[in-house]
Protein backbone atom coordinates (compact mmCIF):
# COMPACT_ATOMS: atom_id res chain seq x y z
CA UNK A 1 0.00 0.00 0.00
CA UNK A 2 2.79 2.06 1.29
CA UNK A 3 4.64 1.74 -2.46
CA UNK A 4 1.51 2.22 -4.47
CA UNK A 5 1.01 5.59 -2.63
CA UNK A 6 4.52 6.56 -3.10
CA UNK A 7 4.24 5.73 -7.06
CA UNK A 8 0.86 8.18 -7.07
CA UNK A 9 2.83 10.87 -5.34
CA UNK A 10 5.79 10.68 -7.80
CA UNK A 11 3.69 10.42 -10.85
CA UNK A 12 1.56 13.73 -9.16
CA UNK A 13 5.15 15.14 -8.65
CA UNK A 14 5.93 14.27 -12.80
CA UNK A 15 2.46 15.36 -14.18
CA UNK A 16 2.98 18.96 -12.13
CA UNK A 17 6.26 19.27 -13.87
CA UNK A 18 4.75 18.07 -17.17
CA UNK A 19 2.54 20.78 -17.02
CA UNK A 20 4.66 23.20 -16.21
CA UNK A 21 7.15 22.79 -18.79
CA UNK A 22 3.37 22.36 -21.47
CA UNK A 23 2.09 25.71 -20.09
CA UNK A 24 6.15 27.46 -20.65
CA UNK A 25 6.51 26.01 -23.94
CA UNK A 26 2.71 27.33 -24.74
CA UNK A 27 3.10 30.69 -24.06
CA UNK A 28 6.49 30.84 -25.29
CA UNK A 29 5.15 29.62 -28.75
CA UNK A 30 2.30 31.71 -28.73
CA UNK A 31 4.68 34.41 -28.42
CA UNK A 32 6.22 33.18 -31.11
CA UNK A 33 3.40 33.14 -33.60
CA UNK A 34 2.31 36.93 -32.36
CA UNK A 35 6.20 38.07 -33.68
CA UNK A 36 5.65 36.15 -36.56
CA UNK A 37 2.37 37.30 -37.41
CA UNK A 38 3.33 41.01 -37.21
CA UNK A 39 6.68 40.85 -39.39
CA UNK A 40 4.16 38.71 -41.80
CA UNK A 41 1.68 41.54 -41.76
CA UNK A 42 4.63 44.48 -42.78
CA UNK A 43 5.73 41.91 -45.35
CA UNK A 44 2.29 41.57 -46.49
CA UNK A 45 1.68 45.37 -46.84
CA UNK A 46 4.60 45.66 -48.81
CA UNK A 47 4.41 42.93 -51.08
CA UNK A 48 3.28 44.84 -54.55
CA UNK A 49 4.78 42.25 -56.55
CA UNK A 50 2.37 39.46 -55.45
CA UNK A 51 5.55 36.92 -54.90
CA UNK A 52 5.38 34.06 -52.59
CA UNK A 53 5.73 34.77 -48.78
CA UNK A 54 7.10 31.62 -47.01
CA UNK A 55 5.78 31.18 -43.41
CA UNK A 56 9.36 31.70 -42.29
CA UNK A 57 11.45 34.30 -43.96
CA UNK A 58 14.26 33.63 -41.44
CA UNK A 59 15.56 30.09 -40.88
CA UNK A 60 16.35 30.10 -37.30
CA UNK A 61 12.84 32.02 -37.06
CA UNK A 62 11.02 28.12 -38.20
CA UNK A 63 14.05 26.11 -36.15
CA UNK A 64 13.36 27.58 -33.02
CA UNK A 65 9.72 27.40 -34.03
CA UNK A 66 10.16 23.82 -34.65
CA UNK A 67 11.83 22.97 -31.51
CA UNK A 68 9.29 24.37 -29.22
CA UNK A 69 6.68 22.73 -30.91
CA UNK A 70 8.41 19.13 -30.85
CA UNK A 71 9.21 20.11 -26.72
CA UNK A 72 4.92 20.11 -26.67
CA UNK A 73 4.80 17.06 -28.24
CA UNK A 74 7.28 15.55 -26.32
CA UNK A 75 5.92 16.49 -23.14
CA UNK A 76 2.88 15.15 -24.50
CA UNK A 77 4.16 11.69 -25.27
CA UNK A 78 5.49 11.83 -22.07
CA UNK A 79 2.24 12.84 -20.23
CA UNK A 80 0.33 10.24 -22.24
CA UNK A 81 2.94 7.28 -21.18
CA UNK A 82 2.82 8.20 -17.12
CA UNK A 83 -0.63 8.15 -17.20
CA UNK A 84 -1.67 5.31 -19.36
CA UNK A 85 -3.49 3.18 -17.04
CA UNK A 86 -5.08 5.70 -14.89
CA UNK A 87 -8.77 5.39 -14.46
CA UNK A 88 -10.40 8.70 -13.51
CA UNK A 89 -13.78 9.34 -12.63
CA UNK A 90 -14.25 13.15 -13.81
CA UNK A 91 -17.06 14.87 -16.06
CA UNK A 92 -16.90 16.47 -19.36
CA UNK A 93 -17.34 19.73 -17.77
CA UNK A 94 -14.16 19.13 -15.55
CA UNK A 95 -12.27 18.36 -17.74
CA UNK A 96 -12.93 21.63 -20.46
CA UNK A 97 -12.12 23.30 -17.48
CA UNK A 98 -8.89 22.05 -16.51
CA UNK A 99 -8.36 22.05 -20.03
CA UNK A 100 -9.12 25.35 -20.86
CA UNK A 101 -5.92 26.99 -20.19
CA UNK A 102 -4.17 25.51 -23.23
CA UNK A 103 -7.33 25.62 -25.39
CA UNK A 104 -7.27 29.50 -25.26
CA UNK A 105 -3.44 29.94 -25.89
CA UNK A 106 -4.20 28.02 -29.14
CA UNK A 107 -6.70 30.20 -29.94
CA UNK A 108 -4.76 32.99 -29.00
CA UNK A 109 -2.26 32.29 -31.15
CA UNK A 110 -2.08 33.82 -34.69
CA UNK A 111 -1.76 31.49 -37.32
CA UNK A 112 1.15 30.43 -39.32
CA UNK A 113 -0.33 29.60 -42.67
CA UNK A 114 -2.41 31.71 -44.91
CA UNK A 115 -5.04 28.96 -45.59
CA UNK A 116 -7.44 30.87 -43.12
CA UNK A 117 -7.16 34.29 -44.67
CA UNK A 118 -8.00 32.76 -47.85
CA UNK A 119 -11.05 31.04 -46.13
CA UNK A 120 -12.29 34.57 -45.02
CA UNK A 121 -11.91 35.98 -48.53
CA UNK A 122 -13.76 33.37 -50.43
CA UNK A 123 -16.62 34.16 -47.71
CA UNK A 124 -16.38 37.43 -48.55
CA UNK A 125 -16.45 36.62 -52.61
CA UNK A 126 -20.01 34.98 -51.75
CA UNK A 127 -20.91 37.71 -50.04
CA UNK A 128 -20.64 40.26 -52.94
CA UNK A 129 -22.01 37.86 -55.32
CA UNK A 130 -19.25 36.47 -56.70
CA UNK A 131 -19.21 32.49 -57.18
CA UNK A 132 -15.29 31.49 -55.74
CA UNK A 133 -15.95 28.14 -57.30
CA UNK A 134 -16.09 29.53 -61.03
CA UNK A 135 -14.14 32.86 -60.29
CA UNK A 136 -10.26 32.61 -58.82
CA UNK A 137 -9.43 34.33 -55.31
CA UNK A 138 -7.31 36.53 -57.62
CA UNK A 139 -10.78 38.03 -59.30
CA UNK A 140 -11.82 39.73 -56.35
CA UNK A 141 -10.20 42.51 -53.99
CA UNK A 142 -10.87 42.49 -49.85
CA UNK A 143 -8.76 43.90 -47.09
CA UNK A 144 -6.98 40.30 -47.24
CA UNK A 145 -5.96 40.17 -50.36
CA UNK A 146 -2.47 41.41 -49.45
CA UNK A 147 -2.36 38.03 -47.30
CA UNK A 148 -3.19 35.79 -49.80
CA UNK A 149 -0.92 33.26 -51.44
CA UNK A 150 -2.85 30.79 -53.24
CA UNK A 151 -5.19 32.32 -55.17
CA UNK A 152 -7.14 29.80 -57.31
CA UNK A 153 -10.94 29.06 -56.96
CA UNK A 154 -12.43 27.20 -53.88
CA UNK A 155 -11.30 24.05 -53.40
CA UNK A 156 -13.75 23.51 -49.74
CA UNK A 157 -17.66 22.74 -50.38
CA UNK A 158 -20.90 24.77 -49.97
CA UNK A 159 -21.12 24.13 -46.46
CA UNK A 160 -17.42 25.33 -45.74
CA UNK A 161 -18.54 28.70 -47.63
CA UNK A 162 -21.46 29.25 -45.00
CA UNK A 163 -19.00 29.28 -42.36
CA UNK A 164 -16.99 31.65 -44.36
CA UNK A 165 -19.13 33.92 -45.51
CA UNK A 166 -20.10 33.91 -41.47
CA UNK A 167 -16.49 35.26 -40.41
CA UNK A 168 -16.38 37.37 -43.50
CA UNK A 169 -19.20 39.66 -42.07
CA UNK A 170 -16.72 40.49 -39.44
CA UNK A 171 -14.32 41.68 -41.75
CA UNK A 172 -15.99 44.90 -42.43
CA UNK A 173 -15.28 45.76 -38.30
CA UNK A 174 -11.76 44.63 -38.95
CA UNK A 175 -9.83 41.79 -40.66
CA UNK A 176 -8.58 40.44 -37.68
CA UNK A 177 -11.73 39.99 -36.33
CA UNK A 178 -13.11 37.89 -39.23
CA UNK A 179 -9.66 35.50 -38.73
CA UNK A 180 -10.76 35.36 -35.02
CA UNK A 181 -14.43 34.40 -35.32
CA UNK A 182 -13.51 31.40 -37.78
CA UNK A 183 -11.16 30.49 -35.10
CA UNK A 184 -13.54 30.75 -32.74
CA UNK A 185 -15.90 28.18 -34.76
CA UNK A 186 -12.51 25.92 -34.91
CA UNK A 187 -12.39 25.59 -31.13
CA UNK A 188 -16.00 25.16 -30.54
CA UNK A 189 -16.01 22.54 -33.30
CA UNK A 190 -12.72 20.91 -31.71
CA UNK A 191 -14.73 21.01 -28.08
CA UNK A 192 -18.02 19.49 -29.94
CA UNK A 193 -15.14 16.48 -31.27
CA UNK A 194 -14.21 15.89 -27.83
CA UNK A 195 -17.46 15.72 -26.19
CA UNK A 196 -18.63 13.43 -29.30
CA UNK A 197 -15.53 10.97 -28.18
CA UNK A 198 -16.56 11.06 -24.71
CA UNK A 199 -20.02 10.33 -25.28
CA UNK A 200 -19.05 7.20 -27.07
CA UNK A 201 -16.53 6.04 -24.94
CA UNK A 202 -19.21 6.22 -21.76
CA UNK A 203 -18.55 2.70 -20.96
CA UNK A 204 -14.82 2.62 -21.60
CA UNK A 205 -12.37 2.97 -18.55
CA UNK A 206 -10.11 5.11 -20.38
CA UNK A 207 -12.70 7.30 -21.37
CA UNK A 208 -11.27 10.17 -19.55
CA UNK A 209 -7.63 9.99 -20.49
CA UNK A 210 -8.39 9.67 -23.88
CA UNK A 211 -10.94 12.61 -24.30
CA UNK A 212 -8.20 14.77 -22.58
CA UNK A 213 -5.78 13.37 -24.83
CA UNK A 214 -7.36 14.19 -28.10
CA UNK A 215 -8.60 17.41 -26.49
CA UNK A 216 -5.25 18.72 -25.55
CA UNK A 217 -3.27 16.89 -28.25
CA UNK A 218 -0.29 19.24 -29.51
CA UNK A 219 -1.27 18.49 -33.09
CA UNK A 220 -5.16 19.54 -32.42
CA UNK A 221 -4.56 22.51 -31.10
CA UNK A 222 -1.91 23.91 -33.22
CA UNK A 223 -3.23 23.00 -36.43
CA UNK A 224 -7.05 23.03 -36.11
CA UNK A 225 -7.50 25.45 -33.51
CA UNK A 226 -4.05 27.77 -33.64
CA UNK A 227 -3.92 27.43 -37.73
CA UNK A 228 -7.76 26.94 -38.07
CA UNK A 229 -7.76 24.58 -41.00
CA UNK A 230 -10.90 23.38 -42.05
CA UNK A 231 -9.63 19.64 -40.92
CA UNK A 232 -11.90 20.42 -37.76
CA UNK A 233 -14.54 19.97 -39.52
CA UNK A 234 -14.11 16.56 -41.50
CA UNK A 235 -12.88 15.64 -37.70
CA UNK A 236 -16.35 15.97 -36.90
CA UNK A 237 -17.59 14.56 -40.00
CA UNK A 238 -15.78 11.35 -39.31
CA UNK A 239 -16.43 11.29 -35.51
CA UNK A 240 -19.90 11.26 -36.43
CA UNK A 241 -19.95 8.98 -39.06
CA UNK A 242 -17.90 6.20 -37.27
CA UNK A 243 -20.27 6.76 -34.57
CA UNK A 244 -23.54 6.17 -37.18
CA UNK A 245 -21.39 3.12 -38.20
CA UNK A 246 -21.90 1.48 -34.90
CA UNK A 247 -24.92 2.23 -34.09
CA UNK A 248 -25.94 1.01 -37.75
CA UNK A 249 -27.57 3.56 -38.91
CA UNK A 250 -26.64 3.52 -42.06
CA UNK A 251 -28.57 6.27 -44.07
CA UNK A 252 -27.15 8.82 -41.43
CA UNK A 253 -23.94 7.92 -42.23
CA UNK A 254 -24.40 8.03 -45.95
CA UNK A 255 -25.73 11.68 -45.44
CA UNK A 256 -22.94 12.76 -43.24
CA UNK A 257 -20.67 11.70 -45.68
CA UNK A 258 -21.97 13.79 -48.34
CA UNK A 259 -21.97 16.46 -45.99
CA UNK A 260 -18.61 15.92 -44.79
CA UNK A 261 -17.67 16.22 -48.98
CA UNK A 262 -19.36 19.43 -49.25
CA UNK A 263 -16.83 20.81 -46.45
CA UNK A 264 -14.06 19.28 -48.53
CA UNK A 265 -13.40 16.42 -50.70
CA UNK A 266 -11.84 13.82 -48.26
CA UNK A 267 -15.05 11.86 -47.25
CA UNK A 268 -15.59 11.04 -51.05
CA UNK A 269 -12.80 8.36 -50.63
CA UNK A 270 -15.19 7.29 -47.69
CA UNK A 271 -18.64 6.57 -49.73
CA UNK A 272 -17.81 3.79 -52.04
CA UNK A 273 -16.22 1.75 -48.95
CA UNK A 274 -19.93 2.45 -47.18
CA UNK A 275 -21.83 1.11 -50.14
CA UNK A 276 -20.06 -2.10 -50.32
CA UNK A 277 -20.27 -2.44 -46.98
CA UNK A 278 -24.22 -2.52 -47.23
CA UNK A 279 -23.92 -5.02 -49.80
CA UNK A 280 -21.88 -6.99 -48.12
CA UNK A 281 -24.54 -6.94 -44.86
CA UNK A 282 -27.51 -7.03 -48.08
CA UNK A 283 -29.54 -4.20 -47.36
CA UNK A 284 -31.27 -3.21 -50.15
CA UNK A 285 -33.56 -0.67 -49.02
CA UNK A 286 -30.98 0.78 -47.29
CA UNK A 287 -29.12 1.21 -50.40
CA UNK A 288 -31.44 2.11 -52.73
CA UNK A 289 -32.18 5.08 -50.61
CA UNK A 290 -28.35 5.97 -49.94
CA UNK A 291 -28.13 6.23 -53.94
CA UNK A 292 -31.21 8.19 -54.20
CA UNK A 293 -29.89 10.97 -51.31
CA UNK A 294 -26.62 10.72 -53.33
CA UNK A 295 -28.30 11.46 -56.59
CA UNK A 296 -30.50 14.10 -54.46
CA UNK A 297 -27.76 15.70 -52.66
CA UNK A 298 -25.76 16.09 -56.43
CA UNK A 299 -28.37 17.61 -57.79
CA UNK A 300 -29.31 19.95 -55.32
CA UNK A 301 -26.13 21.03 -55.15
CA UNK A 302 -25.58 21.91 -58.76
CA UNK A 303 -28.51 23.89 -58.79
CA UNK A 304 -27.39 26.16 -55.53
CA UNK A 305 -23.76 26.36 -55.96
CA UNK A 306 -21.65 24.13 -58.29
CA UNK A 307 -23.67 25.12 -61.61
CA UNK A 308 -20.78 23.21 -63.90
CA UNK A 309 -18.15 21.01 -64.54
CA UNK A 310 -15.94 23.38 -64.19
CA UNK A 311 -17.13 24.61 -60.41
CA UNK A 312 -17.49 20.69 -59.67
CA UNK A 313 -13.78 20.31 -60.79
CA UNK A 314 -12.91 23.49 -58.25
CA UNK A 315 -13.26 20.85 -55.27
CA UNK A 316 -10.38 18.74 -56.34
CA UNK A 317 -7.76 21.49 -55.80
CA UNK A 318 -6.33 21.76 -59.39
CA UNK A 319 -4.32 24.51 -58.21
CA UNK A 320 -1.63 21.51 -57.20
CA UNK A 321 -2.16 19.11 -59.85
CA UNK A 322 1.21 19.54 -60.60
CA UNK A 323 3.28 20.40 -57.73
CA UNK A 324 4.56 17.97 -54.85
CA UNK A 325 5.56 18.59 -51.59
CA UNK A 326 5.72 17.37 -48.10
CA UNK A 327 5.41 13.35 -49.45
CA UNK A 328 6.87 10.67 -51.04
CA UNK A 329 6.49 11.88 -54.41
CA UNK A 330 8.26 14.99 -52.92
CA UNK A 331 10.85 12.69 -51.01
CA UNK A 332 11.56 11.08 -54.91
CA UNK A 333 11.88 14.36 -56.77
CA UNK A 334 14.33 15.55 -54.39
CA UNK A 335 16.55 12.85 -54.35
CA UNK A 336 16.45 12.59 -57.79
CA UNK A 337 17.50 16.38 -58.63
CA UNK A 338 20.04 16.16 -55.56
CA UNK A 339 23.49 17.92 -56.99
CA UNK A 340 25.80 14.39 -56.00
CA UNK A 341 24.14 12.26 -58.57
CA UNK A 342 23.97 15.47 -61.58
CA UNK A 343 21.60 13.32 -63.16
CA UNK A 344 20.07 15.10 -66.46
CA UNK A 345 17.11 17.03 -66.11
CA UNK A 346 15.23 14.50 -68.59
CA UNK A 347 16.75 11.79 -66.86
CA UNK A 348 14.90 12.91 -63.71
CA UNK A 349 11.73 13.71 -65.38
CA UNK A 350 11.32 10.40 -66.78
CA UNK A 351 12.14 8.32 -63.89
CA UNK A 352 9.76 10.68 -62.18
CA UNK A 353 6.99 10.36 -64.38
CA UNK A 354 7.46 6.53 -64.25
CA UNK A 355 7.66 6.16 -60.45
CA UNK A 356 4.59 8.55 -59.97
CA UNK A 357 1.81 5.65 -61.41
CA UNK A 358 3.46 2.85 -59.67
CA UNK A 359 3.05 4.51 -56.29
CA UNK A 360 -0.05 5.87 -57.28
CA UNK A 361 -1.00 2.08 -57.48
CA UNK A 362 -0.19 1.14 -53.81
CA UNK A 363 -3.41 3.21 -52.75
CA UNK A 364 -5.28 1.69 -55.54
CA UNK A 365 -4.58 -1.73 -54.51
CA UNK A 366 -4.77 -0.98 -51.19
CA UNK A 367 -8.11 0.51 -51.82
CA UNK A 368 -9.46 -2.79 -53.53
CA UNK A 369 -8.39 -4.69 -51.03
CA UNK A 370 -10.19 -2.93 -48.53
CA UNK A 371 -13.60 -3.13 -50.35
CA UNK A 372 -13.34 -6.85 -50.68
CA UNK A 373 -12.47 -7.67 -47.57
CA UNK A 374 -16.33 -7.90 -46.23
CA UNK A 375 -16.84 -10.14 -48.32
CA UNK A 376 -13.52 -12.55 -47.58
CA UNK A 377 -14.56 -12.71 -44.13
CA UNK A 378 -17.31 -14.18 -42.60
CA UNK A 379 -17.52 -11.67 -39.58
CA UNK A 380 -16.73 -8.09 -40.24
CA UNK A 381 -17.36 -6.10 -37.51
CA UNK A 382 -18.57 -2.20 -37.71
CA UNK A 383 -15.21 -1.49 -35.78
CA UNK A 384 -13.25 -3.36 -38.67
CA UNK A 385 -14.75 -1.08 -40.95
CA UNK A 386 -14.15 1.95 -39.33
CA UNK A 387 -10.53 0.92 -38.71
CA UNK A 388 -10.25 -0.12 -41.91
CA UNK A 389 -11.62 3.69 -43.54
CA UNK A 390 -8.88 5.08 -41.39
CA UNK A 391 -6.42 3.10 -42.85
CA UNK A 392 -7.47 4.01 -46.32
CA UNK A 393 -7.03 7.62 -45.46
CA UNK A 394 -3.96 7.05 -44.15
CA UNK A 395 -2.67 4.65 -47.17
CA UNK A 396 -4.37 7.82 -49.64
CA UNK A 397 -1.98 10.04 -47.72
CA UNK A 398 0.83 8.56 -48.10
CA UNK A 399 0.83 6.79 -51.72
CA UNK A 400 -2.10 9.18 -53.09
CA UNK A 401 -1.31 12.88 -52.59
CA UNK A 402 1.95 14.48 -53.64
CA UNK A 403 1.27 17.64 -52.37
CA UNK A 404 0.44 16.71 -48.34
CA UNK A 405 0.00 19.01 -45.67
CA UNK A 406 0.98 18.25 -42.17
CA UNK A 407 -2.35 19.45 -41.23
CA UNK A 408 -4.11 16.29 -43.48
CA UNK A 409 -3.02 13.89 -41.03
CA UNK A 410 -5.01 15.46 -37.94
CA UNK A 411 -8.28 13.53 -38.94
CA UNK A 412 -6.98 10.20 -37.91
CA UNK A 413 -6.20 10.96 -34.78
CA UNK A 414 -10.20 11.13 -33.80
CA UNK A 415 -10.57 7.14 -35.72
CA UNK A 416 -7.70 6.41 -32.68
CA UNK A 417 -10.06 8.07 -29.79
CA UNK A 418 -12.98 6.42 -30.97
CA UNK A 419 -11.22 2.68 -31.33
CA UNK A 420 -8.77 2.90 -28.45
CA UNK A 421 -10.59 -0.30 -26.97
CA UNK A 422 -10.46 -2.31 -30.06
CA UNK A 423 -7.61 -4.37 -31.39
CA UNK A 424 -6.53 -1.89 -33.22
CA UNK A 425 -2.61 -1.47 -32.11
CA UNK A 426 -1.40 -1.38 -35.51
CA UNK A 427 -3.18 1.30 -36.74
CA UNK A 428 -2.80 3.42 -33.66
CA UNK A 429 1.06 2.80 -33.56
CA UNK A 430 1.19 3.65 -37.42
CA UNK A 431 -1.16 6.58 -36.95
CA UNK A 432 0.99 8.56 -34.26
CA UNK A 433 3.68 7.81 -36.04
CA UNK A 434 2.58 9.61 -39.38
CA UNK A 435 1.04 12.44 -37.36
CA UNK A 436 3.84 13.51 -35.14
CA UNK A 437 6.76 12.74 -38.20
CA UNK A 438 4.53 14.68 -41.06
CA UNK A 439 3.59 17.70 -38.50
CA UNK A 440 6.85 17.89 -36.37
CA UNK A 441 9.44 17.68 -39.14
CA UNK A 442 7.58 19.79 -41.12
CA UNK A 443 7.49 22.66 -38.88
CA UNK A 444 11.49 22.49 -38.36
CA UNK A 445 12.89 21.45 -41.48
CA UNK A 446 10.41 22.91 -44.15
CA UNK A 447 11.41 23.67 -47.10
CA UNK A 448 14.98 21.91 -46.64
CA UNK A 449 14.89 18.39 -48.62
CA UNK A 450 15.18 16.30 -45.14
CA UNK A 451 11.99 17.00 -44.27
CA UNK A 452 10.57 15.01 -47.03
CA UNK A 453 12.50 11.86 -45.49
CA UNK A 454 11.85 12.65 -42.06
CA UNK A 455 7.87 13.03 -42.91
CA UNK A 456 7.47 9.99 -45.08
CA UNK A 457 10.32 7.24 -43.79
CA UNK A 458 9.15 7.04 -40.12
CA UNK A 459 5.73 5.91 -41.10
CA UNK A 460 6.87 3.68 -44.13
CA UNK A 461 9.31 1.75 -41.41
CA UNK A 462 6.47 0.90 -39.49
CA UNK A 463 3.87 -0.30 -42.02
CA UNK A 464 7.24 -2.63 -43.61
CA UNK A 465 7.12 -3.96 -39.93
CA UNK A 466 3.83 -4.70 -40.00
CA UNK A 467 4.46 -6.87 -43.08
CA UNK A 468 7.38 -8.54 -42.11
CA UNK A 469 5.69 -9.55 -39.04
CA UNK A 470 2.85 -10.78 -40.81
CA UNK A 471 5.30 -12.68 -43.66
CA UNK A 472 7.16 -14.45 -40.86
CA UNK A 473 3.65 -15.10 -39.13
CA UNK A 474 2.83 -17.04 -42.26
CA UNK A 475 5.84 -19.29 -42.78
CA UNK A 476 5.93 -20.57 -39.00
CA UNK A 477 3.25 -23.01 -39.62
CA UNK A 478 4.68 -24.09 -43.08
CA UNK A 479 7.56 -24.80 -41.25
CA UNK A 480 6.34 -26.79 -38.66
Amino acid sequence: MFLLNANNLSNTKKNKILLSLAIFFSLLLCGELAIRAYSFYLEALGNSTGRYLPDFPNPFDQIRTGIEFICLNIIYIAWLIINKNKKTDITFIKILRNSSFFLLIAFAGYPITTDINLYVHYGLMYLNGINPFLNPASAFTSELSPFLIWKQTSTYGPISQLFFMFSGLFVAITPSLGIYTFKLICLLFHILNSYLIWGHLKNSPHKANVTIAYLLSPLLLYEQITNAHIDVLISTILIILIICLKNYNYIAAIFTAWIGFLIKTLPIVWLPLIFVYLIKQQRWKILFSAIFISVAIIFATSLIALPSVDAWTSLFNPGVKDRVGGSLYGLIKNVLSLNILNLPVTFQETVFSTLKPIIFSIFVVSYLIILVKPFLKRKYSETTFTINIGWITLILFLFAAPWYCSWYSSVLLAVVALNIDSNSKRFVITTIVFCISSTVFNYLLRGIRLCDFLTVVPTLAVIIFWLVRDIQALKKPLKN
